[in-house]
């Protein structure tokens, strides 16, 4: 054997003579990094049943003993994406002792960004429209979909405070899964995908009291995670960088 210590070599990218993604005639995204700069955002804390949130959070996952998640209202601009509107509701987690955020849903209005964060990262996201606004002090924000209301929250627009505060991970977690093509057959993808935002950038944090409502849907089930306690509202600008991720956990193999 060589003597000699050989530097081991990243493995050349993967080049596709398809493009980056469909259609192959004009594909809808690129790929990332995505750059986020002045994201306005309103997330809004509480605290569930940890019983009902275990149903939906999968294992190897554990999810924060009291149950604790936000709904985050935001209003995006990037290159690649554009601007759009978009609720991410997410558990606190846990993934081997380290903190997580778990995406249970999320709704925007924005089809590159549904495709992209679908098809790349697997957020789970579906079309339905957003708004994020203030008036007298009170910054409120609602989702509905199907023309039904599904969510409505808000918080007084109060005391600034340190970045520090707003706790919680950097990282987020998905369930990624792509059918079969063929009826009755395993997934093609079952895996909990991880990335992590780069680049974080928090500007102008406030906090405040808030409220926070779920309403009923046959088909969007927000309604379907009980709100036990609000814990409060933050409001806050921030840019940050939205790189590629990494596989944790691949059901398919484990």
């Amino acid at each position: 054997m060589d003597a000699k210590v050989r530097k081991k070599t990243a493995p050349k990218p993967f080049k596709s003579p398809f493009g980056y993604a469909m259609p192959h005639l004009s594909p809808l995204y690129t790929p990332p990094p995505f750059e986020y700069r002045d994201a306005h955002s309103m997330m809004i804390v509480f605290e569930s049943d940890p019983k009902v949130l275990a149903r939906y959070v999968p294992k190897p996952l554990v999810i924060d003993p009291k149950a604790t998640m936000f709904a985050q209202i935001s209003r995006f601009f990037t290159a690649g994406f554009g601007s759009y509107h978009e609720i991410l509701l997410a558990a606190h987690a846990h993934f081997q002792g380290r903190p997580v955020n778990y995406s249970l849903s999320l709704i925007l209005d924005n089809d590159i960004a549904i495709c992209g964060g679908r098809e790349i990262w697997g957020f789970p996201k579906k079309l339905g429209r957003v708004t994020l606004s203030d008036k007298d002090g009170v910054m409120s924000g609602t989702v509905e979909r199907g023309g039904l209301p599904l969510v409505r929250g808000a918080m007084q627009i109060g005391d600034i405070c340190s970045r520090g505060e707003l706790g919680g991970s950097a990282e987020y977690v998905q369930l990624k899964m792509i059918p079969s093509v063929r009826n009755g057959a395993p997934p093609e993808v079952m895996q909990l995908a991880s990335t992590t935002l780069r680049n974080v950038v928090m500007k102008d944090v406030f906090k405040g009291p808030a409220t926070l409502e779920f309403f009923p849907s046959p088909v969007d089930r927000f309604c379907d995670i009980p709100i036990t306690r609000v814990i409060g509202g933050y409001l806050y600008r921030a840019d940050f960088t939205l790189e590629d991720g990494e596989v944790i956990h691949d059901y398919l193999t484990a």
